[in-house]
């Protein structure tokens, strides 16, 4: 359970990270150096946790694949698909009025962090390394090619869906 919960923290953590990201690239994010360093630390977390889940290869692979959002590009981006038509809504006012970091989200990802880390040291105790790819193990069977292919193709196709929304969002916008 805890590593169920670890991994749904994980993904918060990335899409709220993707929204900071988008204020801290431009400026306009209140203590950037506090950003930073969660930023790194949370990076390192989900390394550890990555590779406590399931193992050192698969860990590695999906902290990779997490690192070079990949993960955020393939299924996590409809979470923040209002704020980006939002934002080509008022393409026009953006220059005199530049949107505003939500500061409440701010605090829950500086939290979620904090969160993140104390269940990392508790998984230790409680679990076995590589235990959450052994249960995927059995319940495809150890059928890593149909794994592979879905995997795959879910990234994909979440791709390919998040190309043609954000077309259709330019297209409004013009």
């Amino acid at each position: 359970m805890v590593s169920i919960i670890i991994l749904i923290l994980i993904l918060f953590g990335l899409i709220i990270h993707r929204y900071l990201n988008t204020f801290w690239e431009i400026g306009r994010l209140p203590y950037p150096g506090g950003f930073t360093i969660f930023s790194t630390l949370f990076i390192i977390l989900y390394l550890i946790n990555y590779i406590w889940l399931f193992g050192f290869l698969v860990g590695i692979a999906i902290f990779v694949l997490t690192l070079f959002q990949i993960i955020f590009s393939s299924y996590l981006w409809p979470f923040l698909l209002p704020s980006v038509i939002n934002i080509h809504k008022n393409q026009s006012t953006i220059l005199f009025d530049p949107p505003k970091v939500n500061l409440s989200i701010y605090a829950i990802w500086s939290f979620i962090i904090i969160v993140l880390g104390g269940l990392t040291l508790l998984n230790f105790l409680i679990s076995d390394i590589g235990h959450l790819l052994v249960k995927i193990e059995e319940l495809l069977d150890n059928n890593y090619k149909t794994a592979a292919i879905l995997l795959v193709g879910s990234m994909f196709l979440g791709n390919l869906i998040r190309i043609s929304i954000m077309n259709i969002i330019k297209r409004l916008r013009h």
